[in-house]
Order: C-alpha cells, then structure tokens, then sequence
C-alpha cells in the first residue's frame, strides 16, 4: 500500500504554498504586531540593562587596580625619573684633547699636568701609557717629586 506522503514544510515554504507565504503575499509591508515589536524592545532593554550592570560590577575591581597601577607608575616616573637624569651628570665629565702634530712639541709642563689629572680620575692605567710616552718624548726631563 502506498504511503501517503506528508506535505513537507520547507518545500511548501520555499515554492511559496505556506500560510506564510500566502500571509505575506497578501501584505503590501508586512511588519511586526505592535505589541510584538514592543514586547521585543523591552526585552532586549530589560537583557541591555542587567548585562551592563552586571559587566560594570564585575570590571569594577579591574577598573580599580588598573587606575591604581597607573598612579603608581605616574608617580615613580615623575620621581625617580629627573633622579636617573641627574646621576649621569654627577660623574666627572673627561674630555679628549686634540694632540698637537708630535709629542714633542707639546708642553712637557702641561702634558705632565694631564697625567696627574688622569690619575685624579681613576684612570692609572691611561696614565701610566702617557708617562711612557712622555718619557719617550722628553727622556731628560726633571719631574717634580709628587709625580
């Protein structure tokens, strides 16, 4: 016995034989009831309004510590950060002095002074390679006994 076939709604939809489709067929614009349309909008205000207030409750704590942080960042910059500027400038400055042409014409009395400034700073190990060269340059030369 053949079985009797049902009528299958989504090709009846889609060849246009629903109620739906005759329904809309019939309206010019078809649009929503407005009691329908209104029932949505609130709704959707209703779900709007709890998400936020939720949302906003739970990045409150966030929102606090994030402007917490950027406060403490704020101030340390504005502190320590004219500090770190003013440290490299209370290392003596040490500036490099054009040789003149040959060692010997140089100074002896000046170059001696450079070498005892060199010391002043620290820097023994530059000062020692100039009193090589000094005394290379003026092997006969008397230096006073502080050297």
């Amino acid at each position: 016995m053949p079985e009797k076939r049902l009528p299958d709604e989504l090709d009846e939809y889609l060849r246009g034989d629903s109620a739906v489709s005759r329904e809309y067929r019939r309206e010019s614009a078809p649009a929503p009831p407005h009691a329908l349309d209104r029932l949505v909008l609130k709704l959707a205000l209703r779900s709007a309004k709890s998400k936020a207030r939720l949302g906003s409750q739970s990045l409150a704590p966030l929102a606090f510590a994030a402007s917490v942080l950027l406060s403490v960042a704020l101030v340390l910059a504005i502190v320590f950060g004219p500090q770190a500027a003013r440290r490299s400038d209370d290392k003596p400055h040490v500036l490099k002095v054009a040789a003149q042409v040959s060692p010997r014409e140089r100074n002896p009395a000046v170059w001696l002074e450079d070498i005892s400034a060199l010391r002043r700073a620290g820097r023994d190990s530059e000062a020692d390679i100039e009193m090589r060269r000094f005394r290379s340059a003026y092997p006969d030369y008397l230096i006073p006994v502080s050297e």
